[in-house]
């Protein structure tokens, strides 16, 4: 399950039952497969005094197995699902739109493809864990550049350009944000990028809500 994680992004393991169960269940798998390639022999050796002495090098081999095959398993599953994300993401991007008229009947293929591919990828994590992941990516893969809106835990707003030299941390760091430009609020109710300003960091465990804004808010540059 370690490798599993350690292969794509997901979210921190839960704890207490939860773990166990989870625990538990991966273990009786392994143990039940383990069983029919050579424990049901080291069973019957342990019991007969033999696991270590004369059979030694195939109760070695057993347990290297253990220790060696399910991480690289699991580390090359989750390879194969972000893969297989990625391609149906990908793939759902490349739909065309839905006919808008009830009169216009989609062939059953492509409305059984089209199914399929918003059925897969609202289930499949891709690019990341969270929703705050996949956003983020989802804006700057499209946007060259955007104003983004946070506001505290404390009330306050802070309006910034997200661009190149700008920062956002992805799972599983704290959802920290740089601004690489702040924006305020003039008289005539337009916003000014602070002249001369250099940025601002914004802790993640800060941060109540994220909005973005239209580039027609803003105007190029502060007097």
């Amino acid at each position: 399950m370690s490798s599993y994680r350690a292969g794509r992004a997901v979210p921190e393991h839960p704890e207490g039952l939860v773990t166990t169960a989870r625990v538990i269940t991966v273990s009786v798998f392994i143990a039940v497969i383990a069983w029919r390639l050579g424990g049901r022999e080291l069973y019957e050796h342990a019991q007969a005094g033999t696991a270590l002495t004369s059979h030694e090098a195939t109760t070695y081999r057993l347990i290297l197995g253990l220790l060696l095959i399910p991480p690289l398993a699991a580390f090359l599953l989750a390879q194969i699902v972000d893969g297989s994300a990625s391609r149906v993401w990908k793939a759902r991007e490349k739909l065309p739109e839905a006919p808008d008229d009830l009169d216009v009947k989609e062939a059953p293929l492509k409305r059984l493809k089209r199914w399929l591919l918003m059925s897969l990828s609202t289930r499949l994590l891709h690019e990341g864990p969270t929703t705050w992941d996949r956003t983020w990516k989802q804006i700057r893969r499209t946007q060259p550049y955007v104003f983004t809106r946070i506001t505290t835990k404390g009330g306050r707003e802070i309006i910034g350009t997200v661009a190149n030299r700008s920062r956002v941390a992805a799972s599983p760091q704290p959802r920290d944000v740089y601004l690489e430009q702040v924006w305020r609020e003039g008289e005539d109710g337009r916003y000014y990028h602070t002249a001369y300003g250099l940025g601002a960091f914004v802790a993640g465990s800060e941060i109540e809500t994220v909005e973005w804004v239209s580039e027609q808010g803003a105007v190029p540059s502060a007097q």
